[in-house]
């Protein structure tokens, strides 16, 4: 069983993998040095519920 941490303001993020919205592998750590990044999830915001 994994143990979650919610994360303090200012704690580096953890690296992670996600699809993008044309369904390309995004790894956080690509960023890194390069821009900010703004991670948001919109819970069904594209679903028809």
């Amino acid at each position: 069983m994994v143990e979650s941490v919610a994360p303090k303001i200012g704690d580096v993020a953890p690296d992670f993998t996600l699809p993008d919205t044309a369904g390309q592998k995004v790894t956080l750590s690509d960023f890194q040095g390069k821009m900010n990044v703004v991670l948001a999830f919109h819970p069904l915001a594209w679903t028809s519920v």
